[in-house]
């Protein structure tokens, strides 16, 4: 007996609801690999943060998408053939992935104190000991890049932190290494403009010793640099997570239903 409309509807929707997934499974394993073996802005990020990081995100995609492509697979092919077997086995897979959703989740929540701490102890440790430094350009030319367009300075906190704008000058090695004559308290990539005068206005020079960076905290308006990036780079990250939380849950939430509504159709 062959299926009715709202059967065939049923099964032609599930098929396409598929496909659509196994192509983003796709694209989750092509941006995997594409992470783990090309030099991007990832690759540059890990050599602050370290290779561990870096390494686990590119294989946490790959493992994602190969999972999406097997799980879409299954569900396409039950799906236009009506086999029961891999219904079943698509059925219990995409069961197993929500619930690796959920439990993620969890952890996440629970260690996200650790991780933070984690991840503030390696960009102090880079920042403190290789920027700037002979043989390690990289970190050098990772953190300017950073400052540049995060537009932040420096570690974490805010404009009175001594681990944002004023770690160069409390904690740097690129700092105690300077001559007296040319002692710039802050590098270029922590200034809005670097141009002219404003680069002298930023760094610190002749002319600008009472504001900051050359002056110290606490800051009040007398002290003002309107050319300098005063919030820390780890604040400015957690700023734009904050600001985009409420897409990101949107898409874990349709995520989450279409997942639950394709299990209610199996």
């Amino acid at each position: 007996m062959g299926l009715s409309r709202f059967g065939k509807f049923l099964k032609y929707s599930m098929f396409l609801f598929n496909v659509i997934i196994l192509v983003a499974g796709c694209g989750l394993l092509g941006f995997g690999v594409y992470s783990r073996t090309t030099e991007n802005r990832l690759t540059q990020v890990s050599v602050i943060l370290g290779n561990f990081y870096s390494y686990l995100f590119s294989m946490a995609l790959i493992v994602s998408g190969g999972v999406v492509i097997i799980i879409s697979f299954f569900g396409c092919c039950g799906a236009i053939k009506e086999v029961k077997c891999m219904l079943g086995t698509f059925f219990l897979l995409l069961l197993c992935m929500l619930l690796g959703m959920i439990v993620g989740g969890i952890i996440a929540f629970v260690k996200k104190d650790h991780i933070s701490d984690t991840v503030l102890h390696e960009l102090e440790k880079s920042l403190n000991n290789s920027y700037g430094m002979p043989g390690q350009q990289k970190i050098t030319d990772t953190w300017n890049l950073m400052q540049t367009f995060l537009e932040c300075c420096g570690v974490h906190g805010g404009i009175n932190s001594s681990t944002s704008w004023a770690y160069y000058r409390e904690y740097s090695v690129w700092y105690r290494n300077q001559s007296k004559e040319s002692k710039e308290y802050v590098p270029e990539s922590c200034c809005r403009n670097v141009f002219g005068q404003n680069r002298t206005k930023c760094v610190g020079g002749e002319g600008y010793e009472t504001i900051i960076p050359a002056a110290w905290p606490p800051v009040g308006k007398a002290l003002a640099n309107d050319v300098l990036f005063t919030e820390g780079c780890y604040n400015a990250i957690l700023e734009i997570l904050e600001e985009n939380v409420k897409i990101l849950a949107g898409v874990g939430a349709g995520i989450s239903v279409l997942m639950v509504r394709e299990l209610g159709s199996c």
